[in-house]
């Protein structure tokens, strides 16, 4: 059986702004992103828009990060709210969802607290041996999940290679986490079956263009959504 099954794009939320007005408002939120167009995050947040569930939503953001992402879901989004955990604090100094310290292994929240949870470029910086766990975590506090996924698929043998340039081109001048191991699609599948789960991915979206894209192909990105399998016991 496969676990990964394509999964027709869909198009945005009505809510969810143009591209100019999420791009403008991300450049104001971090100053980073004030000296070159947020192509990247602008992608990533229409990618993960488009897996959310409808409705009111409580989402927890597992290796937030800054918590750039979480927060302009939660101001873009009408009934979306979101809470950034990390294992390090490195929130931006005005964050305006809450943000929580966790040890990177138990999450500390109740069963079924959020709705849905997201795992942005996070996944590849967790050992390979916890990351079952964590997302046994993520299952444990959304009753089931959805759990949305925006990582990398290393395919081509020097992939690894391009994904490690690219965390150090984007995390290590912020003093985000460099070290990582990236999964490849038989990888992947064997996670998702460990923990009983399905996932439906989004075809590969364009992260980046021109040279940029002919040095690290799109591919090199996948986005997907996973849930637990009606065969889950």
């Amino acid at each position: 059986m496969q676990v990964l099954q394509p999964l027709l794009r869909q198009h945005p939320p009505e809510s969810l702004p143009d591209d100019a007005a999420i791009s403008s408002r991300l450049a104001a939120r971090d100053r980073w992103l004030r000296y070159r167009k947020p192509a990247y995050q602008l992608r990533m947040i229409k990618d993960l828009a488009q897996l959310l569930p409808a409705g009111e939503c409580r989402i927890i953001d597992i290796g937030a990060g800054n918590g750039l992402v979480g927060e302009t879901i939660a101001a873009l989004l009408p009934g979306k709210s979101v809470t950034g955990v990390d294992v390090t604090d490195n929130a931006l100094p005005d964050l305006r969802i809450p943000y929580l310290r966790f040890d990177g292994l138990r999450l500390p929240f109740a069963d079924r607290s959020f709705d849905c949870a997201m795992l942005c470029n996070m996944l590849h910086h967790v050992a390979p041996g916890a990351r079952a766990g964590l997302l046994r975590e993520a299952l444990r506090v959304t009753g089931g999940g959805p759990l949305l996924v925006k990582d990398h698929l290393a395919g081509a043998p020097l992939d690894r290679l391009r994904l490690w340039v690219l965390d150090v081109l984007g995390n290590a001048p912020r003093g985000f986490m460099v070290d990582a191991t990236y999964l490849d699609d038989r990888q992947w599948e064997a996670l998702l079956t460990e923990l009983h789960c399905v996932g439906a991915i989004l075809p590969v979206s364009q992260y980046r263009s021109g040279a940029w894209a002919w040095c690290f192909p799109n591919r090199l990105e996948i986005c997907f959504r996973v849930t637990q399998s009606s065969f889950q016991t």
